[in-house]
């Protein structure tokens, strides 16, 4: 829509974000760092947001030599093309990424290089990542930085979140706040701002110098998927927020696409239902033993024990996303079971298993052909006898023939960490149109139009966000002049009374006799907070958790289970939840902080 068809804009600000993930925290950041009053909203319930930035592995890729780490991408990326601008600008950043975590988040940057000469157990499993292809020039440059010593905790997500609590003079954050459409000026091309579903309510919101998007990719939407990836359906393993709005909002603006196709992380996983985020599950026992995966017309599809990289398989000399099966399988005979099942973690698979006294049976169960599925396991055990895997060359030694029943099956689905298809940016992380032109006022970051297009080398994302975030937070505050036309429409001033303030406010928790407020910040969100409730001997009565961001799976299960057991037994050193670990520690954490200020009181 036009400018001038609206009658009034509801509340104006210099630039609005959509999305806040890493790089929507990156671009708000350094907007407001700019001079501009910036409102950053994203369309997932305050404790939701983040993103996949929130749920990855937390590494940033990162190099010491702009030429070496330029060589790698540039080997990476080919055969396909690449902007030389865009990627001087990249690599050169790449190679600045220590000194911009210093500078801007105020850390001491980890290498992981270094801690896995240091520490090889805790880092055993980076090891193959740093880096993904050591086989191409330039990789020797490589090395992954984290904000601190961990990874796959939310570290990374958390900084870059206080980065905009520090800031909320400047931003406003409205949550469960999905944008609808941009709004084009009276010149029909630049951005003046963005239509916001707001409590119900659509709301026009004026941007005068920018509009960043960086609402990630779309995972989360069937029909996208199979439109620009050729898949049935890839499942998301990070957020379920992801389903394209982006993508839709630069189509609306002329924007050009490019990388539709590009996704990262494909893996076979426990079945999980569409809309639901995929549960991430792997474990040697599953590729190792009388086991195996069969696709939908009951025969094998790959090699069960192939190391991926970043969900790429090797495909004649180069690393491709596979093709994925609408129902696979895994199937696995009643030995497997008994050995899976003595362990609490693989009862995942073992509590979600068909079971069938034959394969004849088993095939019937899981409408795949008896035939095809009778010749899979006999071509197994045949090729166990002869120590030769001749169809797919899984290591003969994680091989071992199938008994005479009962069998299982346990249904798969497809999952993917997340797609880097969307508008076609510049180096100024300008969105161009058709013609390459940049559209006015409107930017860019993120997976969403990633800088990524062949293999993907993990942590190369999350430097985008970084990267191209900053760039199109500075470039979006830049003060533009005001599009001129006959027909003006009115502007109001922010006004918070009208639309409700920054939904990021400092809350208040109230206490009575014996209770205590507890915080922690070492979950996977940001903010961990409890009340506990004591007798006159300060034994526990109860744990009440007032405010968490933790995951809606595993996490919310923790945050469940884990008070009542500590009223149970009387104390914080209870069993972690499998699969929460990081919920589990900051719980305790957080009550373990209540508990203390009980002799201060």
């Amino acid at each position: 829509m036009l400018e001038q068809q609206l009658k009034k804009w509801q509340a104006v600000y210099d630039v609005i974000v959509v999305g806040f993930g890493g790089a929507g925290a990156t671009a708000a950041r350094f907007a407001a760092d700019n001079g501009a009053k910036v409102l950053l909203i994203d369309s997932a319930q305050e404790g939701h947001e983040g993103g996949n930035t929130r749920y990855c592995g937390q590494l940033i890729m990162s190099g010491s030599e702009p030429d070496k780490i330029k060589q790698y991408f540039v080997n990476l990326t080919k055969p396909m093309n690449y902007d030389e601008e865009m990627v001087d600008v990249y690599t050169r950043e790449l190679a600045q990424m220590k000194d911009y975590l210093k500078k801007y988040l105020d850390v001491e940057p980890v290498s992981v290089r270094e801690m896995i000469d240091k520490q090889p157990q805790k880092f055993a499993g980076l090891q193959s990542m740093t880096p993904e292809y050591p086989e191409l020039a330039g990789a020797e440059d490589f090395d992954f930085l984290l904000v601190h010593e961990g990874y796959s905790d939310a570290a990374l997500w958390k900084t870059l979140r206080q980065q905009v609590v520090k800031r909320t003079d400047k931003i406003d954050v409205w949550f469960d706040a999905p944008a609808l459409h941009l709004i084009k000026a009276n010149d029909d091309r630049t951005i003046a701002g963005v239509q916001i579903e707001r409590a119900g309510q659509k709301v026009n919101v004026k941007a005068k110098s920018g509009v960043v998007l960086t609402s990630g990719g779309f995972e989360n939407n069937k029909d996208k998927v199979q439109n620009y990836v050729g898949e049935p359906f890839i499942g998301p393993v990070g957020t379920i927020y992801n389903k394209g709005i982006g993508i839709d909002l630069a189509i609306e603006a002329g924007a050009d696409l490019w990388h539709m196709q590009a996704t990262s992380g494909s893996m076979t996983l426990l079945h999980f239902d569409e809309g639901q985020r995929a549960p991430l599950f792997a474990g040697p026992a599953l590729n190792n033993g009388s086991i195996l995966r069969i696709g939908d017309d009951g025969t094998r599809y790959h090699r069960e024990d192939e190391v991926a990289r970043h969900g790429y398989w090797y495909n004649h000399g180069l690393w491709r996303a596979p093709q994925t099966q609408e129902h696979p399988y895994l199937v696995f005979d009643q030995t497997q079971f008994n050995e899976l099942n003595k362990d609490d973690y693989y009862q995942a698979v073992t509590n979600r298993a068909i079971k069938a006294a034959s394969l004849v049976d088993l095939a019937d169960k899981i409408t795949v052909s008896k035939e095809n599925l009778q010749q899979t396991i006999t071509r197994f055990n045949e090729s166990v006898a002869a120590g030769n895997d001749p169809e797919f060359h899984r290591d003969i030694k994680t091989m071992r023939a199938f008994d005479d029943g009962p069998y299982y099956a346990v249904p798969l689905s497809q999952g993917m960490l997340n797609t880097q298809g969307g508008p076609r940016r510049n180096a100024r992380a300008e969105v161009v149109d058709l013609a390459g032109e940049p559209i006015p006022h409107l930017y860019a970051a993120g997976e969403l139009g990633s800088i990524w297009n062949g293999q993907y080398q993990g942590g190369g994302d999350i430097s985008d966000c970084l990267i191209f975030g900053k760039i199109a937070g500075e470039n979006a505050a830049q003060v533009k002049e005001a599009v001129i036309s006959e027909q003006q429409t009115s502007e109001v001033p922010v006004d918070s009374s009208a639309l409700g303030q920054s939904d990021m406010q400092a809350a208040v928790y109230s206490t009575k006799k014996n209770q205590f407020i507890g915080k922690s910040t070492i979950g996977m969100g940001d903010e961990l907070i409890v009340r506990i409730t004591v007798d006159e001997q300060q034994n526990l009565q109860d744990i009440e958790v007032l405010k968490q961001e933790e995951s809606a799976d595993y996490g919310l299960k923790a945050l469940k289970e884990l008070p009542k057991e500590m009223i149970r037994q009387n104390t914080i050193e209870v069993d972690a939840v499998s699969g929460a670990s990081n919920t589990s520690r900051a719980l305790k954490a957080a009550v373990k902080d209540a508990l203390s200020k009980i002799t201060k009181s």
